[in-house]
Order: structure tokens, then sequence, then C-alpha cells
């Protein structure tokens, strides 16, 4: 964590560049900075150690000592029925669980600090969302550790894990996409091919014309509103369309479990 916290903040800006600097600057940070460098190293450690936890888990497989339902048997199966068809190697697999370990690490744990910020400073829904739990609990909804499947039938919780990431998005920058060759309208405005156009969650999820005149407040009960879809498409943490980030449906169940 310490290392890609380290990162995080050259990644960052770097990301923000123009691509003609991009380069530079990366170049320019490593040399100036050794605490960079000193992440960079550990991140190469991270990889390796990835490495080897999927080779370990791909032959636990084979023999049969592993019955886990994540994503990597998925991508195991994936890779040996159409693997060569549709160009996904073994080290595409290598890529996703170190993917899913440094860009997953860091964003997780602010969704899940930003619920229990929140929940901590607003007693009333901290007791209705405990409330609900331990209702769960006490009428055997949930088991013990709770599977995501049951946790996801308590609406309260849910509506808090949203508002939190809502108030908080894990990632505060535009997320941009590059206008195509026909070019673009957005609202009003003409956009030549080429430029670089985001939103930025951190901004339209304070939007008050969709989430209402208490959008810079902590509230669950936004998110039971008679018609929720407009709520649902403004939330840009995860990103939209076809970019959209695979953990969507991953982080919201370490904020339950936790």
């Amino acid at each position: 964590m310490k290392a890609v916290e380290s990162l995080l903040p050259t990644f960052t800006i770097g990301g923000t560049l123009p691509s003609y600097l991009t380069k530079l600057y990366f170049l320019s940070t490593v040399i100036t900075s050794p605490s960079v460098r000193g992440a960079l190293g550990t991140i190469r450690q991270i990889e390796q150690g990835s490495k080897t936890a999927v080779k370990k888990r791909k032959r636990e497989i084979a023999a049969k000592k592993d019955n886990k339902h994540d994503m990597l048997p998925e991508m195991l199966d994936i890779n040996a029925d159409r693997g060569e068809k549709i160009k996904f190697t073994f080290e595409d697999i290598n890529v996703e669980s170190f993917g899913a370990i440094f860009a997953g690490a860091d964003t997780t744990a602010i969704a899940i600090n930003s619920l229990l910020y929140h929940l901590m400073r607003n007693p009333v829904a901290h007791e209705k969302a405990t409330a609900e739990i331990d209702t769960a609990v006490a009428n055997s909804t949930i088991s013990m550790p709770v599977a995501y499947a049951e946790a996801i039938k308590l609406p309260y919780l849910r509506a808090c894990i949203n508002e939190g990431m809502r108030r908080h998005p894990t990632i505060g920058l535009t997320m941009p996409r590059v206008v195509p060759t026909e070019s673009a309208t957005i609202s009003g405005f003409h956009f030549a091919p080429g430029y670089r156009v985001g939103i930025n969650p951190a901004v339209v999820q304070y939007d008050k014309d969709v989430f209402g005149s208490d959008a810079e407040v902590f509230n669950p009960n936004t998110w039971f509103k008679a018609d929720t879809s407009r709520i649902e498409k403004t939330m840009l943490v995860f990103g939209a369309g076809a970019r959209m980030c695979l953990g969507k449906n991953v982080r919201p169940s370490f904020a339950i479990f936790s």
C-alpha cells in the first residue's frame, strides 16, 4: 500500500498531462524522487509475487485442491477454451491479476474509508445500518462470514455504500475520452476530432439537479427515491461505457464484508 500511495500522485499527474509531456515527466520524477524509485522496485516485487500466486493457484485448480469461486478460474477457463482465438494468453491473466492488486487496493481502501467515515459522523445512519445487519443476523438471512449474495439484499447498507462512494469517489479525475474523427457535440458544445473530453465524478456527483439540494450531505435516503435511474447514470465513480472499471461489482463487496 505504501508503494502504491507513493506512485499514485506521479501517475495521476502524468495521466493528466498532454501526451507529449508524459514520458518526460515520468523520467524526471524517477530521476529526482528516491521514494518513487523505491516504490517502483516494490511494485516489481508485487508483480512477481502475483505471477507466483497465479501459477500456484493454477496447479491447485488442476489438482482439484482449489474450489474458490473468483475471477482467476474464470480467466483460466477462457484461456483454455478460446484463448488462442481471442488472443487471451496466460501472460494476460498475470497482467489482470497484478492489475487487480495495483489498481484495486488503494481504490477499495478509499471506498471503505469513506463509508466508515460518514457512518461515524452520522449516528442516525450508523444506527439504522447496524440495526438492519443485526436483524438479518437474528433472522438467519445472512451467514457468517456474510456472502455477497446475501449482503446485497440489505437495502439500507447498499444505500450507505453507494452514498459513501458518491460523496468521496475514489478517482477524482476526468477519465478522458478522445473525440472520434467525426467530431462530437456535447451539451451544445462542439469538439473537434482528437480532443480529450471527460467528466470528473468528484464534480458531477455533487450535482444538485440530480442528487437534490442536500447533495453535499451524506444522505443514504437519496437512494430510496421512486426513480433512481438518473442518479445511477450520474454515478461515475467506476467510469462509464465500454471502458467502465471491471471492479464495479467487486469493490462494493469488499465494503460490505468490512
